[in-house]
């Protein structure tokens, strides 16, 4: 009985992320035959081969990427010349982060289909993951002449740009992607990252808050415009931004730290407090964030939880010297006098050649008591 091949049909649509990048998604409502694609003298191969396809392409709308992969290989094996199912493999494998055996799929297809814009662009992402710029390069080109306005396509040629040193020119192609994909949030934020690498903050700005428009929760955004007003000396600003990312993601220690930091640089040290308590209880192991709240408890007037907070920075890093240093200043300044020495000295072992060093020990000095000297 005769075999051929046949290929469904599957569009090209911009969707979930591969190293940051857009694959290319299987549209289920694409998943019809054309007509006439498959005739009576097909066979039961070819009927069984679609019938897995479309199972495969259910689990693959629902995000079952494992089980989507099982589907579209046991279709190959009725059809191994079918470039979609090689495609539609190809893409599964990158989701299991597997781009070696992925670049073999998209190879497949290609070699059947070498017109095939997404099997050509998805390469080109399995590449990028490989290291393989070149072809990496290669392939993304021959998809931008297949289909240059494929969401994301732009976007990874930037990335390359970008790891090349071309700064510019991951500038240009970003730009070139934002006509393409007006819409899309991560690319407006992509666009402020380079955009501030650059040297251009307030176009930065500019599209980082076209981004947080776009997608209030884009984490990345939020992240980039902190970076961008903190190099603007705009700590407020930056405290803003720093707690939206921390309202987003409210298991990262860093971006509470990072608030409450940029709080105590804007004057703002009681609201400074409450964001580095939340750091050292999401990070029980920070010491610098456990120094930083005791800063900013010393500067509220809050003495015993500055002098606890140091101790619990110490506590944490054992060759962290500065708790030492604020704590015995600390001391020194409430009257205990014993107490302020032993930091002082704890200091001078882990700093002895620090710049404050000279003042410690003469500050050393002064709260030592003196001995009185022997009668004659």
């Amino acid at each position: 009985m005769n075999r051929f091949r046949v290929s469904w049909p599957v569009r090209a649509l911009a969707a979930a992320a591969f190293a940051g990048l857009a694959l290319a998604w299987l549209d289920p409502s694409a998943l019809a035959p054309r007509r006439g694609a498959v005739r009576a003298s097909s066979g039961p191969d070819t009927t069984r081969a679609h019938r897995y396809y479309r199972q495969g392409l259910a689990f693959y709308g629902e995000g079952r990427y494992v089980e989507a992969l099982q589907q579209f290989q046991n279709s190959t094996f009725f059809d191994p010349h079918g470039s979609e199912v090689r495609f539609a493999q190809g893409l599964c494998l990158l989701k299991v982060g597997e781009p070696e055996q992925a670049r073999v799929q998209f190879e497949r297809a290609l070699e059947v289909a070498p017109d095939h814009a997404g099997a050509h662009y998805n390469l080109g992402l399995a590449l990028i993951a490989l290291s393989d710029t070149t072809e990496a390069r290669r392939h993304l080109m021959r998809a931008s002449a297949l289909a240059p306005n494929t969401p994301g396509l732009h976007r990874a040629l930037s990335r390359l740009a970008e790891q090349s040193g071309d700064l510019p020119g991951a500038v240009a192609e970003l730009r070139l992607e934002r006509v393409a994909s007006p819409d899309s949030a991560k690319t407006h934020a992509e666009l402020g990252r380079l955009l501030a690498r650059a040297g251009q903050p307030d176009s930065a700005l500019v599209s980082l808050a076209r981004a947080v428009l776009l997608d209030p929760k884009l984490l990345d955004a939020h992240i980039e415009q902190a970076k961008v007003y903190e190099a603007l000396s705009r700590p407020l600003d930056a405290a803003a931004a720093w707690g939206a990312a921390a309202a987003i993601d409210t298991t990262r220690a860093d971006l509470c730290a990072a608030e409450g930091v940029a709080l105590f640089r804007a004057g703002k040290t009681a609201e400074a407090v409450p964001a580095l308590q939340r750091a050292t209880r999401l990070d029980p192991h920070d010491a610098r964030s456990a120094f930083n709240l005791g800063v900013a408890y010393e500067a509220t007037g809050q003495n015993e939880d500055a002098l606890a907070a140091y101790g619990a920075a110490s506590a944490r890093d054992t060759s962290y010297a500065d708790p030492w240093l604020n704590q015995g200043a600390l001391l020194a300044r409430l009257g205990r006098k014993p107490e302020a020495r032993d930091a002082f000295e704890r200091y001078l072992v882990l700093a002895p050649d620090s710049p404050r060093a000279p003042d410690i020990r003469r500050a050393l000095a002064a709260l030592t008591p003196r001995r009185p000297s022997p009668g004659r």
